[in-house]
Protein backbone atom coordinates (compact mmCIF):
# COMPACT_ATOMS: atom_id res chain seq x y z
CA UNK A 1 0.00 0.00 0.00
CA UNK A 2 2.53 2.53 0.87
CA UNK A 3 4.19 1.54 -2.63
CA UNK A 4 1.31 2.48 -4.37
CA UNK A 5 0.64 5.70 -2.44
CA UNK A 6 4.39 6.71 -3.34
CA UNK A 7 3.16 6.84 -7.04
CA UNK A 8 1.47 10.27 -6.35
CA UNK A 9 5.07 11.56 -5.21
CA UNK A 10 7.72 13.11 -7.16
CA UNK A 11 8.18 16.54 -6.27
CA UNK A 12 9.84 18.12 -3.73
CA UNK A 13 8.19 17.33 -0.31
CA UNK A 14 9.33 20.96 1.71
CA UNK A 15 6.79 22.33 -1.16
CA UNK A 16 3.46 20.32 0.12
CA UNK A 17 2.56 22.34 3.53
CA UNK A 18 2.41 25.06 1.74
CA UNK A 19 0.24 23.57 -1.09
CA UNK A 20 -2.12 21.78 1.52
CA UNK A 21 -2.38 24.89 2.90
CA UNK A 22 -3.30 26.69 -0.29
CA UNK A 23 -5.47 23.93 -0.93
CA UNK A 24 -7.81 23.89 2.17
CA UNK A 25 -7.90 27.95 2.20
CA UNK A 26 -9.36 27.93 -1.33
CA UNK A 27 -11.56 24.82 -0.39
CA UNK A 28 -12.78 26.22 2.76
CA UNK A 29 -13.72 29.43 1.11
CA UNK A 30 -15.72 27.59 -1.88
CA UNK A 31 -17.75 25.69 0.16
CA UNK A 32 -18.73 28.15 2.23
CA UNK A 33 -19.71 30.44 -0.22
CA UNK A 34 -21.30 27.59 -2.12
CA UNK A 35 -23.86 27.33 0.76
CA UNK A 36 -24.37 30.67 0.83
CA UNK A 37 -24.61 30.97 -2.90
CA UNK A 38 -27.64 28.42 -2.92
CA UNK A 39 -29.46 29.05 -0.37
CA UNK A 40 -29.82 33.07 -1.03
CA UNK A 41 -31.90 32.52 -3.85
CA UNK A 42 -34.69 30.15 -2.09
CA UNK A 43 -33.99 31.95 0.85
CA UNK A 44 -37.99 32.19 1.53
CA UNK A 45 -38.38 28.12 0.97
CA UNK A 46 -35.57 27.19 2.89
CA UNK A 47 -36.11 24.08 5.12
CA UNK A 48 -34.93 24.04 8.70
CA UNK A 49 -32.28 21.34 8.15
CA UNK A 50 -30.55 23.72 5.43
CA UNK A 51 -30.79 26.70 7.35
CA UNK A 52 -29.20 25.00 10.23
CA UNK A 53 -26.85 23.23 8.32
CA UNK A 54 -26.14 27.12 6.21
CA UNK A 55 -25.61 28.31 9.84
CA UNK A 56 -23.39 25.33 11.10
CA UNK A 57 -21.24 25.57 8.27
CA UNK A 58 -20.91 28.77 8.12
CA UNK A 59 -19.30 28.87 11.98
CA UNK A 60 -17.31 25.76 10.92
CA UNK A 61 -15.56 27.39 8.04
CA UNK A 62 -14.51 30.08 10.53
CA UNK A 63 -13.27 27.96 13.28
CA UNK A 64 -11.58 25.66 10.22
CA UNK A 65 -8.92 28.77 10.10
CA UNK A 66 -8.11 28.41 13.96
CA UNK A 67 -5.19 25.62 13.99
CA UNK A 68 -6.06 23.84 16.96
CA UNK A 69 -9.56 24.18 15.99
CA UNK A 70 -9.31 22.98 12.11
CA UNK A 71 -9.61 19.05 12.83
CA UNK A 72 -12.44 19.62 14.57
CA UNK A 73 -13.76 21.98 12.25
CA UNK A 74 -13.73 19.51 9.54
CA UNK A 75 -15.09 16.52 11.24
CA UNK A 76 -18.37 19.37 11.41
CA UNK A 77 -18.27 20.44 8.31
CA UNK A 78 -17.73 16.71 7.19
CA UNK A 79 -21.33 15.91 8.93
CA UNK A 80 -23.14 18.78 8.00
CA UNK A 81 -22.21 18.03 4.11
CA UNK A 82 -23.23 14.27 4.83
CA UNK A 83 -26.66 15.17 6.15
CA UNK A 84 -27.33 17.65 3.33
CA UNK A 85 -26.17 14.76 0.93
CA UNK A 86 -28.81 12.37 2.59
CA UNK A 87 -31.62 14.80 2.60
CA UNK A 88 -31.21 15.86 -1.21
CA UNK A 89 -30.40 12.15 -2.33
CA UNK A 90 -31.51 11.42 -4.91
CA UNK A 91 -31.12 14.76 -6.81
CA UNK A 92 -27.33 15.51 -4.52
CA UNK A 93 -25.19 16.85 -7.04
CA UNK A 94 -22.12 14.67 -8.18
CA UNK A 95 -19.25 16.98 -6.74
CA UNK A 96 -20.89 17.09 -2.98
CA UNK A 97 -19.46 13.56 -2.61
CA UNK A 98 -16.21 14.83 -3.72
CA UNK A 99 -16.19 17.92 -1.14
CA UNK A 100 -17.51 15.36 1.45
CA UNK A 101 -14.49 13.01 0.79
CA UNK A 102 -12.43 16.32 1.00
CA UNK A 103 -13.83 17.26 3.98
CA UNK A 104 -13.31 13.97 5.65
CA UNK A 105 -9.66 14.08 4.79
CA UNK A 106 -8.70 17.00 6.22
CA UNK A 107 -10.55 16.40 9.26
CA UNK A 108 -8.67 12.94 9.88
CA UNK A 109 -5.49 14.46 8.63
CA UNK A 110 -4.04 17.92 9.82
CA UNK A 111 -1.10 19.38 7.14
CA UNK A 112 0.91 20.56 10.48
CA UNK A 113 1.78 17.04 11.53
CA UNK A 114 4.62 15.49 8.99
CA UNK A 115 3.31 11.87 8.83
CA UNK A 116 -0.51 12.89 7.98
CA UNK A 117 0.80 15.42 5.81
CA UNK A 118 2.82 12.75 3.27
CA UNK A 119 -0.52 10.80 3.72
CA UNK A 120 -3.15 13.80 3.14
CA UNK A 121 -1.05 14.65 -0.07
CA UNK A 122 -1.47 11.33 -1.46
CA UNK A 123 -5.00 10.65 -0.53
CA UNK A 124 -5.83 14.19 -2.24
CA UNK A 125 -4.02 12.97 -5.46
CA UNK A 126 -5.46 9.79 -6.08
CA UNK A 127 -8.98 11.00 -5.82
CA UNK A 128 -8.22 13.20 -8.23
CA UNK A 129 -7.05 10.63 -10.30
CA UNK A 130 -9.80 8.40 -9.38
CA UNK A 131 -12.12 10.97 -10.11
CA UNK A 132 -10.87 11.77 -13.53
CA UNK A 133 -10.45 8.20 -14.66
CA UNK A 134 -13.45 6.99 -13.50
CA UNK A 135 -15.19 9.96 -15.69
CA UNK A 136 -13.33 8.91 -19.08
CA UNK A 137 -14.25 4.75 -18.37
CA UNK A 138 -18.02 5.62 -17.37
CA UNK A 139 -18.14 7.13 -21.29
CA UNK A 140 -16.24 4.38 -22.59
CA UNK A 141 -18.77 1.89 -20.58
CA UNK A 142 -21.76 3.22 -21.98
CA UNK A 143 -20.87 4.36 -25.38
CA UNK A 144 -22.98 7.76 -25.87
CA UNK A 145 -19.39 9.78 -26.57
CA UNK A 146 -18.53 7.05 -29.69
CA UNK A 147 -21.12 8.74 -32.49
CA UNK A 148 -21.64 12.12 -30.06
CA UNK A 149 -24.66 11.06 -29.13
CA UNK A 150 -24.65 13.11 -25.63
CA UNK A 151 -23.02 16.14 -27.06
CA UNK A 152 -26.07 16.28 -29.34
CA UNK A 153 -28.88 15.68 -26.58
CA UNK A 154 -26.41 18.28 -24.76
CA UNK A 155 -27.59 20.84 -27.79
CA UNK A 156 -30.87 21.06 -25.67
CA UNK A 157 -29.38 23.47 -22.94
CA UNK A 158 -28.76 26.85 -23.33
CA UNK A 159 -25.14 27.40 -22.09
CA UNK A 160 -24.09 24.16 -24.56
CA UNK A 161 -25.67 24.86 -27.34
CA UNK A 162 -23.15 28.17 -28.45
CA UNK A 163 -19.83 26.23 -28.33
CA UNK A 164 -21.32 22.74 -29.75
CA UNK A 165 -22.89 24.73 -32.88
CA UNK A 166 -19.82 25.49 -34.97
CA UNK A 167 -19.15 21.88 -34.93
CA UNK A 168 -22.31 20.76 -36.23
CA UNK A 169 -23.29 21.37 -40.68
CA UNK A 170 -26.43 23.26 -40.68
CA UNK A 171 -28.42 20.32 -41.45
CA UNK A 172 -27.65 18.35 -38.54
CA UNK A 173 -27.66 21.24 -36.51
CA UNK A 174 -31.38 21.82 -37.39
CA UNK A 175 -32.50 18.56 -37.21
CA UNK A 176 -30.44 17.87 -33.53
CA UNK A 177 -32.33 21.26 -32.12
CA UNK A 178 -35.93 19.64 -33.36
CA UNK A 179 -35.94 17.05 -30.97
CA UNK A 180 -37.91 17.63 -27.68
CA UNK A 181 -35.35 16.83 -24.73
CA UNK A 182 -37.80 13.80 -23.70
CA UNK A 183 -37.54 10.40 -23.33
CA UNK A 184 -37.47 8.29 -26.84
CA UNK A 185 -36.92 11.53 -28.62
CA UNK A 186 -33.77 11.37 -31.17
CA UNK A 187 -31.71 10.05 -32.81
CA UNK A 188 -29.14 11.60 -31.81
CA UNK A 189 -26.34 9.97 -34.14
CA UNK A 190 -24.12 12.29 -35.54
CA UNK A 191 -22.26 12.17 -38.51
CA UNK A 192 -20.16 15.47 -38.39
CA UNK A 193 -16.52 15.08 -38.00
CA UNK A 194 -15.31 17.88 -35.81
CA UNK A 195 -17.87 16.95 -33.26
CA UNK A 196 -17.31 13.28 -33.38
CA UNK A 197 -13.52 14.26 -33.08
CA UNK A 198 -14.33 16.35 -29.78
CA UNK A 199 -16.73 14.01 -28.53
CA UNK A 200 -14.11 10.80 -28.61
CA UNK A 201 -11.42 13.28 -27.39
CA UNK A 202 -13.24 13.69 -24.11
CA UNK A 203 -13.43 10.18 -22.64
CA UNK A 204 -10.02 9.66 -24.02
CA UNK A 205 -8.17 12.64 -22.14
CA UNK A 206 -10.34 11.42 -19.20
CA UNK A 207 -8.77 7.93 -19.25
CA UNK A 208 -5.33 8.96 -20.39
CA UNK A 209 -4.38 12.15 -18.80
CA UNK A 210 -4.68 10.56 -14.83
CA UNK A 211 -2.28 7.97 -16.05
CA UNK A 212 0.01 10.51 -16.87
CA UNK A 213 -0.51 12.45 -13.81
CA UNK A 214 1.31 9.37 -11.96
CA UNK A 215 4.58 10.17 -14.10
CA UNK A 216 6.32 12.75 -12.60
CA UNK A 217 8.24 13.76 -15.99
CA UNK A 218 4.69 14.30 -17.83
CA UNK A 219 3.07 15.61 -14.50
CA UNK A 220 3.17 19.24 -15.56
CA UNK A 221 1.72 18.70 -18.86
CA UNK A 222 -1.19 16.40 -17.32
CA UNK A 223 -1.66 18.95 -15.12
CA UNK A 224 -1.79 21.86 -18.20
CA UNK A 225 -4.03 19.39 -19.91
CA UNK A 226 -6.47 18.67 -17.18
CA UNK A 227 -7.55 21.99 -16.68
CA UNK A 228 -7.84 22.89 -20.05
CA UNK A 229 -10.16 19.89 -20.58
CA UNK A 230 -12.01 21.14 -17.20
CA UNK A 231 -12.04 24.27 -18.64
CA UNK A 232 -13.52 23.45 -22.22
CA UNK A 233 -16.43 21.55 -20.12
CA UNK A 234 -16.84 23.96 -17.62
CA UNK A 235 -17.91 26.60 -20.73
CA UNK A 236 -20.90 24.46 -21.50
CA UNK A 237 -21.42 22.47 -17.76
CA UNK A 238 -21.48 25.86 -15.30
CA UNK A 239 -20.58 23.52 -12.90
CA UNK A 240 -18.38 26.04 -11.21
CA UNK A 241 -18.16 24.62 -7.87
CA UNK A 242 -17.19 21.47 -8.90
CA UNK A 243 -14.89 23.48 -11.75
CA UNK A 244 -13.60 25.11 -8.68
CA UNK A 245 -12.80 21.88 -6.45
CA UNK A 246 -11.59 19.97 -8.93
CA UNK A 247 -9.00 22.62 -9.98
CA UNK A 248 -8.24 23.18 -6.31
CA UNK A 249 -6.98 19.54 -6.23
CA UNK A 250 -4.96 19.04 -9.78
CA UNK A 251 -3.24 22.29 -8.72
CA UNK A 252 -2.06 19.57 -6.08
CA UNK A 253 0.11 17.64 -8.77
CA UNK A 254 2.15 21.07 -9.88
CA UNK A 255 5.99 20.41 -8.93
CA UNK A 256 6.55 24.11 -7.36
CA UNK A 257 4.60 25.93 -4.81
CA UNK A 258 1.17 27.66 -6.11
CA UNK A 259 1.81 31.36 -5.86
CA UNK A 260 -0.98 33.59 -3.60
CA UNK A 261 -2.51 34.49 -7.04
CA UNK A 262 -4.89 31.55 -7.24
CA UNK A 263 -6.39 32.13 -3.81
CA UNK A 264 -6.75 36.08 -4.41
CA UNK A 265 -8.55 35.05 -8.06
CA UNK A 266 -11.10 32.38 -6.70
CA UNK A 267 -11.84 34.82 -3.99
CA UNK A 268 -12.67 37.54 -6.68
CA UNK A 269 -14.73 35.09 -8.48
CA UNK A 270 -16.96 33.64 -5.55
CA UNK A 271 -17.02 37.05 -4.13
CA UNK A 272 -18.84 38.17 -7.82
CA UNK A 273 -20.84 34.54 -7.34
CA UNK A 274 -22.35 35.86 -3.82
CA UNK A 275 -22.80 39.33 -4.78
CA UNK A 276 -24.54 37.76 -8.08
CA UNK A 277 -26.88 35.94 -6.15
CA UNK A 278 -28.20 39.34 -3.44
CA UNK A 279 -28.54 41.00 -7.28
CA UNK A 280 -25.81 43.50 -6.98
CA UNK A 281 -23.71 42.54 -9.88
CA UNK A 282 -25.08 40.34 -12.75
CA UNK A 283 -25.04 37.03 -11.93
CA UNK A 284 -23.12 33.75 -12.94
CA UNK A 285 -25.03 31.06 -14.10
CA UNK A 286 -23.93 27.98 -11.97
CA UNK A 287 -25.31 24.40 -11.79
Amino acid sequence: MTRLLAWLDGDDPETWSSKLLGFERVFVMTVGVEYWARAIPKWSTLGPLYLAALGIATLACMASAVPHLARGAFAVLALTQAAVIAAEFPATGNHAYLELYFLALLGLLRPDDPDERRLLMRALRWLVVLVLFTSGFQKLVHGYYFRGQYLAYSLGTETFRPMLAPLLSAGELARLTSFPSDVGSGPYLVSSPLLLLVSNAIWIAELALPVLLLWPPARAVAVAGTLALLAGIEVGARELFFGLVFTNGVLLFLPGRIGGWYPALVAVLLAWMLLGSLGIVPSLVFH
